[in-house]
């Protein structure tokens, strides 16, 4: 019973719709016959460039229902900053599962501002510690050129100065890893009702 397949509802879809965050609900294969992707595995901006080289036009994508508590978010869109592979999955799939748009998900700060300054996020999640640029650097450059993208800073250095910094950037939240979804999922949503609600006022 162990080796059981779990049953997972899927849908067909163009590749020039696939979204970071979406889930393979079928492995991808090269001509050989190798797997390139697993089923089930989070598609990143470079796994859809990958299955796009490969002269595949569709995919099988898992299909998600986004809860109504999450009806706010639809629409949303955000760029995801994470040099940590695991983190970075994570984060764009639970964007992509409360209805938001997850324009793009890269590992540098250089990377960022650009997909930044290209997509125009509403949300922008970046963890502070990373190659190069750090995301405090992101956080600066972009609120000049994007005031009003609403900043996520996730770190697992959870030393005073390290907060501190992150909050006179220009941070609006910040979250000490590991990141628990429910924490993860409030969060967001404040900031998207907080945005909302400045905006109609």
């Amino acid at each position: 019973m162990a080796n059981e397949k779990k049953f997972v509802q899927s849908a067909r879809i163009k590749l020039e719709n696939v979204v970071p965050g979406m889930a393979l609900a079928e492995e991808i294969k090269n001509a050989a016959g190798g797997i390139v992707l697993a089923a089930g595995a989070t598609l990143s901006r470079n796994d859809i460039e990958i299955i796009s080289r490969m002269g595949v036009d569709k995919v099988y994508i898992e299909k998600v229902e986004v809860q109504k508590e999450h009806n706010a978010l639809r629409g949303k869109k955000a760029v995801v900053i994470e040099d940590a592979l695991f983190f970075r999955h994570m984060f764009a799939k639970m964007l992509y599962r409360m209805g938001i748009f997850v324009a793009d998900d890269v590992e540098t700060a250089e990377e960022g501002i650009v997909s930044a300054k290209k997509y125009s996020p509403d949300l922008l999640v970046v963890d502070v510690h990373l190659p190069g640029k750090s995301g405090i650097e992101v956080i600066k450059q972009v609120r000049k050129k994007l005031p009003c993208v609403k900043f996520l800073a996730v770190s697992s250095d959870k030393s005073r100065d390290n907060i501190i910094n992150v909050v006179k950037a220009g941070a609006d939240e910040f979250l000490l890893k590991p990141i628990r979804w429910e924490v993860f999922s409030a969060r967001v949503m404040s900031l998207i009702a907080r945005d909302d609600t400045m905006q109609r006022g």
